[in-house]
């Protein structure tokens, strides 16, 4: 069972000093490199990064977007979106099969491009598991019970 928390409450535990330190300490060592890497690696071998260069290239070619930050609004809108309507009996790969879709580029009005874009789990469980494992380099982590 997964605990769902907003940024604010996840932030609002320790003091801004502490996070700053926390993110200096991630930033001078190979932290964030990790970190960006492993989800870089898991978003592309999942088929996210190719069904987000999708959706973004109809934006553009249906006028839905003309700039990139338009193009960005809208893509982290869908992608909140299908993230909120997320099937947790779904598979957890991106691609064409029955449950995340493929994309319809011929479809100009939008309706109908199928391209989901929610984040699948192997990506959140690695995620997680390598941001802790940074974590537990730079600084001890307690938990309460």
């Amino acid at each position: 069972m997964a605990v769902q928390i907003t940024p604010t409450q996840a932030t609002s535990g320790i003091s801004l000093s502490l996070r700053n330190n926390i993110y200096s300490a991630l930033l001078s060592g190979p932290g964030i490199r990790n970190i960006e890497a492993t989800l870089d690696e898991c978003l592309r071998s999942s088929g996210f990064r190719d069904n987000l260069k999708t959706y973004i290239t109809h934006l553009f070619r249906s006028g839905q977007a003309t700039t990139a930050e338009e193009a960005y609004k809208l893509a982290i809108e869908k992608i909140k979106e299908a993230m909120a309507d997320l099937d947790p009996s779904a598979t957890t790969t991106n691609g064409n099969d029955a449950n995340h879709g493929s994309a319809n580029p011929d479809d100009a009005a939008g309706e109908g491009l199928n391209v989901h874009l929610n984040i699948p789990k192997e990506v959140v469980t690695k995620g997680t598991k390598v941001v802790l494992r940074e974590l537990e380099k730079i600084c001890e982590i307690t938990y309460e019970e």
